[in-house]
């Protein structure tokens, strides 16, 4: 095991700390009652729920079905991701598509604490008890996967008609990525490293080499974009984030899901030789597409909204 130096790792904080209050990317959001939230929120999209006292979720809504679907956006990134979702299902009668921002993300309270998975898992279902919502379909998107199932680690599935999993299993490390992980156990490659320590000391190169990663087309605009949506959290959020993502494993949640309720995978071209292996072998009965890169749901959204609307379609009378 790698010895870690704690003072620094606390140097980094503090630093990351204090450039979000004061300097750069994140400017005053760990205040949430300064004049640029208050700014910040007057032109946000969509609407705004209270949680507790130092927690406020941002979310955008589309159509006034009774079937809602949740999209949980992934690391650093907001419901901004899923306008072209929210543009889909707008007007239907049938679903209502919500997608929201996380807590220390887009346009929500940003607070000191919290930030994990599992909390957001938390947070998660006291959105879904604020907004009294039932008869759900979650459908998280890379880390968003991770917290979906988190959700249903903590509060299982009462509430839930089904689950879609964009591009991201059950397993954040593994000892191979043939297991359809993200990092090796060992981080032998310093993978992991890579963001967690990278996204403080280098954050403008990690998010342009992951734009890169994520899209097909990475145009100076496409690029301009991640960067504008991922610049509503800090670098202190995104490195805790994951560094305590690496370590959480819900493939028991989902194997005990199939033939449960209905299933969707939509996984990236590139990663069909790891996650068909395990979808076969753990559940078999869910449906799955293997289309573009880990943005497919947006750079090819009426491929991906076409999929969509056939695995929702077994939800209809």
């Amino acid at each position: 095991m790698k010895s870690i130096n704690m003072t620094r790792v606390l140097t980094w904080v503090v630093a990351a700390l204090v450039m979000c209050v004061t300097t750069g990317s994140g400017k005053d959001i760990a205040n949430p009652e300064s004049g640029r939230v208050k700014e910040c929120r007057a032109k946000a999209p969509g609407k705004f729920v209270r949680l507790d006292k130092d927690l406020t979720i941002h979310y955008q809504t589309a159509g006034h079905g009774d079937i809602n679907i949740i999209f949980i956006p992934g690391w650093m990134h907001s419901s901004e991701v899923f306008v072209r979702q929210l543009e889909h299902f707008k007007g239907s009668n049938d679903f209502t598509a919500i997608a929201y921002d996380p807590r220390g993300h887009g346009f929500s309270s940003h607070p000191v604490e919290g930030h994990t998975y599992q909390q957001h898992a938390r947070d998660l279902a006291a959105f879904i008890k604020a907004l009294n919502l039932d008869k759900i379909i979650l459908a998280g998107w890379s880390y968003g996967v991770t917290e979906q199932l988190s959700y249903i680690n903590q509060f299982g599935t009462a509430n839930l008609l089904g689950m879609v999993m964009i591009d991201t299993g059950p397993d954040i490390a593994g000892e191979s990525y043939n297991e359809w992980v993200w990092y090796l156990r060992d981080d032998s490659d310093e993978y992991s490293r890579y963001f967690t320590e990278g996204i403080i000391e280098y954050r403008d190169s990690i998010i342009e080499g992951f734009a890169a990663y994520m899209l097909e087309d990475v145009s100076s605009e496409n690029v301009a974009w991640v960067k504008k949506i991922t610049s509503r959290c800090s670098s202190t959020v995104a490195s805790v984030l994951n560094a305590t993502a690496f370590y959480l494993d819900y493939s028991a949640d989902l194997i005990a899901l199939e033939g449960k309720m209905p299933l969707l995978y939509v996984v990236s071209e590139w990663w069909e030789y790891a996650a068909e292996p395990w979808i076969s072998a753990n559940t078999p009965s869910a449906q799955r597409t293997y289309l573009g890169k880990h943005m497919m749901f947006w750079e090819r959204a009426d491929e991906f909204n076409i999929v969509l609307d056939t695995y929702l379609s077994q939800f209809l009378p």
